[in-house]
């Protein structure tokens, strides 16, 4: 008998450079960092958690500090492909688009909408080249079981 999983917990992430990437996930992207091993790991969130005194790191994204970057062809290579954050609306994707340019990031695609699921969606890139896509449904949401 399969698993029965109820979600996604979270998303870890290696960088060569915590401190360029906590910049780009919390100014740009908008998380919040929960907590921290300088220099070494960074737990961020969608600010949806509640801190009290144990000061714990729960997070949806972690940043993890490691010596290597991507290899040039790791989109051939097998491995995470890439991680989609939802936004409210489609017109939040398209302003995305705007902002993250204007910012300089590395925009691969979009905004366009997939005819697979009909999510309004954009690509960029995190400052080591890790894709993003944000998403942001267009067909009057998902029926649930």
């Amino acid at each position: 008998m399969a698993l029965k999983i109820t979600s996604l917990a979270h998303v870890n992430i290696n960088v060569t450079d915590l401190e360029k990437s906590e910049k780009f996930y919390t100014e740009l992207l908008g998380l919040k960092v929960s907590k921290k091993y300088e220099g070494g790991v960074v737990w961020m969130n969608f600010g949806e958690y509640v801190e009290d005194d144990r000061h714990l790191g729960y997070h949806d994204i972690a940043l993890y500090k490691v010596p290597n970057k991507l290899p040039a062809d790791y989109r051939k290579t097998a491995g995470m492909n890439h991680v989609a954050f939802r936004l409210a609306t489609p017109e939040d994707v398209d302003r995305a688009a705007i902002f993250l340019k204007e910012n300089g990031v590395k925009i691969l695609k979009g905004p366009e909408t997939h005819k697979e699921d009909l999510d309004h969606y954009l690509y960029l890139e995190d400052p080591d080249g890790n894709v993003i896509e944000l998403v942001s449904n267009t067909g009057g949401g998902y029926k649930l079981r």
